[in-house]
């Protein structure tokens, strides 16, 4: 009994330092790992070998098929990309679990005082993240070690005598009670682990520790399932891939296993004489198998679960200018940022023009916050794109334009993230209760939405032209636009004194219209800031 609590209580701690390593990596590199995802997917090699690296430091292959079918379900991502990302997170988790199955124990209290004094010391968080990652690894090999010590004596235990003559007899239950384990404890590795640990003591045989690993790859894969099924059905096939790849692991390793006890190969002849080993084995035999034949994978599963495909009128939201061929030339590359810009400033002029008619027809609410929905893609995508950009010379135009773009790009986001979450918000208080502007206050408000337009379209030609005269005449135009919004709220607060009825009902509207407006005045007219203090030190 002592034996199983320490064993649980082990068990318990590797989950916890598998935690602790993949958070520790997820912090320090996630938003770097998500573009290098996105860039170096170009041929099918080099996305198996990203899925593996990044597996093998995640310490999870979940978490590289949630991340490839979120890219796969906002369209960042190709089906085929992704599912070469999902055979090489397999490769990489039974690699670590290889390497991780010696004992490794001598170097636990190295890696948790590292990571204590990295932890507290340091001053930079990449640093205080690498203390996270050090001290999981040092916990992670000490559980390994206390897991190992637990099942020394389970040997020669009843229980394990029991448990062995009901499992050593039904394949079937042994493989099946292991993939729902995997699937409680949301983490193939440390199952894995622990079934090395019982073969290396002694504590079960060879041929069901085989077994169990089967019944931990296919468990590895519900996690994926459960957590992601809330994708949409193009990102749903990610999943399903994942559990067809792992099941694919489970058929080679069912050959290899009856084989076996038929006498008809020999795991040690082909040693495979360690469950690591023989994971590793045909978890690399069923990636060179689904490498070459992913194209036929994902016409299957397009075609077993198909995607409803957009209709003729539907705009693409994805990036059209963003080539990755472009990428290791600056000049290019940042002339497709600058064109992508220019799309997400036309998403957010629809958004802008949709305004006043929200505020008189509900039907429009829906159609604007889906636009905003739209920048808030492409704007990621353009993100990723500057961040990867190659050779960028280091010179000042160069920074400034990469600057430019980048202020440019956010500047609309943040608009559209306004007239999303304020605006319409605003606009559907208004219609809920059934409130009407007065006559005065209507003219008011249309007169600053089209003075805001002539403001957008002149924040767009600065961005274009670069121009220091357009740039003045874009502050010049925020102080006008400024004092204007200033009077309409004075006049608004006249019509209050004066019991105007409507004025008074749509008062508090009224006031979150004009300060949202001057918000969005304010984020357009940034652009010109940069411009006119560059052209102050020439």
């Amino acid at each position: 009994m002592n034996e199983l609590i320490h064993l649980a209580g082990a068990i318990a701690l590797l989950l916890w330092a598998i935690r602790m390593v993949k958070t520790g990596f997820e912090r320090a590199y996630g938003r770097r790992l998500e573009n290098t995802i996105r860039v170096m997917t170009r041929n099918r090699p080099q996305a198996m070998m990203l899925g593996l690296v990044s597996a093998a430091a995640l310490q999870s292959g979940t978490a590289v098929v949630l991340l490839a079918a979120g890219f796969v379900a906002t369209s960042a991502l190709g089906i085929i990309p992704a599912l070469s990302l999902v055979v090489g997170a397999e490769i990489g988790s039974s690699l670590m679990a290889l390497i991780l199955s010696y004992d490794l124990s001598l170097f636990s209290p190295f890696l948790l005082l590292t990571g204590y004094v990295f932890f507290q010391r340091a001053k930079k968080r990449s640093f205080k993240y690498w203390g996270r990652i050090c001290m999981g690894l040092g916990l992670l090999l000490l559980a390994l070690s206390l897991i190992s010590q637990a099942t020394q004596g389970m040997r020669s235990g009843n229980g394990m005598d029991i448990l062995l003559s009901i499992l050593g007899h039904d394949a079937a239950l042994t493989l099946f009670l292991l993939a729902l384990f995997t699937w409680v404890v949301h983490s193939s590795l440390a199952v894995i682990l622990i079934v090395s640990s019982l073969a290396s003591s002694g504590a079960i045989p060879l041929e069901m520790s085989i077994m169990m690993v089967l019944g931990a790859n296919v468990g590895g894969a519900l996690p994926a399932l459960s957590s992601g099924w809330s994708l949409n059905k193009k990102g749903r096939l990610i999943i399903l891939g994942n559990l067809t790849i792992r099941a694919g692991v489970v058929v080679i390793g069912l050959i290899i296993y009856l084989l076996e006890i038929n006498h008809l190969i020999s795991l040690t002849a082909l040693n495979l004489n360690s469950p690591m080993i023989f994971h590793l084995f045909i978890n690399v035999i069923n990636a060179i198998i689904f490498l070459i034949s992913l194209p036929y994978l994902a016409k299957f599963l397009e075609h077993t679960f198909p995607v409803p495909t957009p209709s003729v009128n539907t705009k693409s939201v994805g990036a059209v200018y963003l080539s990755p061929d472009d990428i290791s030339h600056p000049v290019r590359a940042m002339a497709n940022v600058r064109n992508e810009t220019l799309r997400i400033a036309d998403i957010a002029f629809q958004m802008l023009e949709g305004i006043p008619d929200a505020f008189n027809n509900p039907k429009n609410i829906a159609r604007i916050k889906n636009l905003d929905d739209d920048i808030d893609h492409i704007h990621r995508e353009v993100t990723y794109y500057l961040s990867s950009i190659e050779n960028l010379k280091t010179t000042k135009e160069a920074q400034n334009n990469w600057q430019d773009a980048f202020n440019f790009a956010t500047n609309l986001e943040h608009v559209g993230d306004i007239v999303d979450s304020s605006l319409m918000v605003l606009a559907r208080k208004k219609h809920k209760a059934d409130i009407a502007f007065s006559d005065n206050g209507q003219q008011e408000l249309e007169t600053l939405f089209e003075e805001l337009f002539e403001i957008f379209r002149l924040s767009q030609a600065v961005y274009v032209s670069q121009n220091p005269g357009l740039a003045n005449e874009l502050v010049d135009a925020k102080h006008v636009y400024r004092n204007k919004i200033i009077l309409c709220r004075e006049q608004h607060t006249q019509r209050l004194r004066e019991q105007v009825s409507a004025s008074l009902e749509s008062s508090q509207i009224h006031v979150d219209i004009l300060r949202d407006l001057q918000r969005i005045c304010s984020l357009l007219v940034a652009t010109a800031y940069p411009i006119i203090k560059r052209d102050g030190f020439q």
